[in-house]
């Protein structure tokens, strides 16, 4: 009987791997992120794009022209997802490659345009390479006047009337999501939330900075950008400087409602948030980078990249340095994103790219150490970049754990992650649509 069983066994162990297997990754540690454990001695099966096993490396051997990438001591995660940058045909050529080189294998673009989606469909097409995958917001829908003045590009919202025919214009433009933004009216955005939900589209927002405080988080689903909001629904402050919100937008805004804070309200905050399942991309490193002079220094020293040298002068030109009221914000942001996760909102890693002191790629990995240093595990951070923008973009995002009919787009580590989260940073390879970069 035993015997029998055997050969059932080995018959569709074989079945398993009877289609061409292109790449074997073989003796590693898998960290699937389908649980908080380590998977040892594995070999990873990919045919084509696509995993098409984990095995145990003893019941494999490579009887056909398979290329082994013998991975022993080393740990495989899924690859990551950044949430939050933006993209410039100027830069794209020589940014895009950097985030494949560590581990980045799709973006998300938070302010689209048809440059971006001409890349992103070359990408589909796979007539442009050396780029991770890219999903695009809309242009970027502001009211009147809009935050960024003259240098603002998208639609402009001058009447409640249009937001409608705004968001239908971007979706029949063939964007994945709609991005609002800080300067609309409350009609305005609460209308045009409400219709790109309708036509089943998902919406990321900033806060604006006419909504009225207790309508910040009284809004069923959407998606926050920098944790926009949350200082001003806690502040004690009765008023704020009335040139802030004449003279910017919500970011300084924040800043500025964060130096005197009333948890309570804070914590009424988070338990809406988590109520009315709301997303959240803290971007810390926007923040925290500019604050780090040892990095910083480093950056300006050793450059970035070709071709990427010319954002140094821009970055410069911001500056550096402990200043009171970033450490301030960055430490409001820290006690925000640990009680969230405490409460188990929903969180997504981004970095918001090519802000200042961002460097394509590294600057994710980054993010993750943030994430711990606000109260995340090793495995709940690695999950703000894997298994959460997965559940984010839905059933047809194929990438975020390793396992069979998963896209093969992992991330080969010297060391376990799940020890130190720096880690993530000690690359070996990097595989992408199963060809190793």
């Amino acid at each position: 009987m035993r015997k029998v069983i055997l050969i059932v066994l080995h018959f569709c162990l074989y079945a398993s791997y009877s289609q061409k297997i292109d790449l074997a990754i073989t003796n590693c540690n898998v960290i699937t992120l389908k649980e908080n454990a380590i998977l040892k001695n594995k070999t990873i099966l990919i045919s084509g794009s696509s995993i098409i096993a984990v095995v145990n490396s003893s019941s494999w051997k490579n009887s056909s022209n398979t290329t082994v990438l013998d991975a022993t001591g080393k740990y495989v995660i899924p690859a990551l997802t950044d949430m939050h940058v933006h993209l410039n045909p100027f830069m794209d050529k020589y940014s895009l490659p950097l985030f494949l080189k560590y581990g980045i294998t799709t973006v998300r673009v938070m302010a689209g345009n048809d440059q971006v989606l001409q890349k992103r469909d070359s990408i589909n097409k796979k007539l442009l390479r050396n780029s991770p995958d890219i999903y695009s917001a809309s242009e970027l829908i502001d009211g009147n006047p809009p935050s960024f003045g003259k240098d603002h590009s998208g639609p402009i919202v001058t009447s409640e009337s249009d937001i409608e025919k705004i968001i239908y214009e971007q979706i029949k433009k063939g964007y994945d999501f709609i991005k609002l933004y800080s300067r609309l009216d409350e009609n305005s955005f609460r209308k045009g939330l409400s219709y790109a939900k309708k036509q089943g589209f998902k919406v990321a927002y900033h806060i604006p900075v006419t909504l009225q405080k207790q309508h910040f988080f009284d809004i069923n689903g959407g998606e926050i950008e920098h944790l926009s909001g949350y200082s001003r629904y806690a502040s004690k402050l009765d008023s704020l400087p009335k040139k802030i919100l004449l003279k910017n937008y919500d970011v300084p805004f924040d800043e500025i409602s964060a130096k005197d804070i009333d948890f309570n309200k804070l914590n009424d905050a988070v338990r809406k948030t988590v109520a009315y399942n709301i997303w959240n991309c803290p971007t810390l490193v926007l923040f925290y980078n500019q604050t780090d002079e040892v990095f910083c220094k480093s950056i300006l020293k050793n450059k970035i990249g070709d071709g990427l040298d010319g954002l140094l002068g821009w970055w410069s030109s911001v500056g550096y340095g402990k200043k009171e009221n970033v450490i301030t914000y960055i430490d409001f942001q820290k006690k925000t994103v640990a009680l969230l996760h405490k409460n188990n909102a929903k969180i997504l890693a981004g970095t918001d790219f090519p802000n200042p002191w961002l460097v394509p790629g590294l600057s994710l990995h980054q993010e993750l150490e943030r994430m711990v240093d606000a109260g995340l595990t090793n495995y709940e951070a690695l999950k703000t970049a894997t298994v959460n923008p997965a559940e984010w973009f839905g059933k047809n995002y194929n990438k975020g754990t390793v396992e069979k009919n998963k896209q093969a787009d992992l991330l080969i580590l010297n060391e376990n992650p799940l020890l130190d989260i720096k880690n993530t940073q000690k690359i070996h390879k990097v595989v992408y649509k199963g060809e190793v970069q």
